[in-house]
């Protein structure tokens, strides 16, 4: 069967809701970076603004717990949730290594979850290449809110800003190298610090040590301190209403399309730098002029682009 007639049967049954149909799409984009934006085109326009959140932090803070958690009240309300559960490569087979869909296995088997474990596949900043891609997709599907999950890298992990309306960090005060995070950049970029494990004894020592960190900081009065026990379900519907909220205020403020635009340039230079690594990969430069060499990789994409129009 040729592989458009084949797409186009996957996506008769993605547009009537079927799941698999879902994740076939999805690995399309994401073993097909190149040809994503093709497959993209054919799926059905989204019919609503699709809340976008971002979570982050270290191993062992407690993301996959408290996501849980919140996804688990939406989906009571009737709420259509997608998770990306980004995990580290596996070295062998390239594929999603750790598979949250186990950290997260109460999820998995609501109608209106879908879960999917996808491989940073070496990309830096806690995320991978066709991400933007498979937000798309899920777009497409009708989903409510699309959560992100980063891999947990640890400080260098900011790429989700670009992805992202609403970037969650969680911190755990029974963590030492949370202390380092204050230093880091992936503090700047969270709109809101969930402090998870209130439950345990040093947390209010923690929380404050959080508050006189951030009161030196310019901004310090956009951010907020969203303190949770995932494990006592304490105030997690309080991060559930802030998070409804910021989305709302964001779109009310011009905020919102602040951050789409900065998302789309974002995707167009990753799809720009793709393609450069893809030329040098493949066709035989003289890499001693470097000059010359920019230039003839510039003329060979403007020659690319050109014929593509004709």
């Amino acid at each position: 069967m040729p592989f458009q007639k084949k797409l186009n049967n996957i996506i008769e049954k993605f547009k009537s809701g079927e799941k698999y149909a879902l994740a076939q799409i999805i690995s399309l984009v994401e073993n097909n970076i190149n040809y994503a934006w093709d497959i993209i085109e054919q799926l059905p326009k989204p019919k609503k603004e699709t809340q976008i959140i971002g979570i982050t932090g270290s191993p062992g803070a407690g993301k996959s717990t408290f996501l849980s958690k919140v996804v688990n009240e939406w989906a009571k309300e009737g709420l259509k949730i997608g998770i990306i559960a980004v995990d580290p490569s596996s070295p062998f087979s390239g594929g999603a290594f750790l598979g949250d869909r186990i950290r997260m296995r109460n999820l998995s088997g609501k109608d209106n979850i879908y879960i999917r474990s996808v491989a940073s596949r070496g990309s830096v900043g806690g995320l991978c290449d066709s991400i933007y891609d498979i937000v798309d997709v899920m777009k497409s599907f009708g989903f409510d809110k699309i959560i992100i999950e980063t891999v947990g890298a640890g400080q260098s992990e900011i790429e989700v800003i670009f992805v992202a309306d609403t970037i969650l960090l969680v911190l755990s005060p029974n963590n030492g190298d949370e202390i380092q995070l204050f230093k880091a950049g992936i503090m700047e970029i969270a709109d809101a610090y969930v402090i998870n494990k209130i439950d345990l004894p040093e947390s209010s020592k923690f929380i404050l040590q959080l508050k006189n960190t951030l009161n030196l900081e310019s901004d310090a009065k956009s951010k907020v301190i969203l303190p949770v026990s995932s494990i006592r379900n304490d105030g997690i519907n309080d991060a559930i209403k802030w998070i409804n909220n910021h989305f709302e205020n964001i779109k009310n403020s011009g905020e919102y399309d602040f951050r789409k635009k900065r998302r789309m340039k974002r995707r167009i230079r990753s799809s720009i730098i793709r393609n450069i690594d893809e030329i040098l990969e493949t066709y035989n430069f003289e890499f001693n002029d470097m000059p010359s060499l920019k230039n003839n990789i510039i003329k060979y994409m403007c020659e690319v682009n050109k014929n593509e129009k004709n």
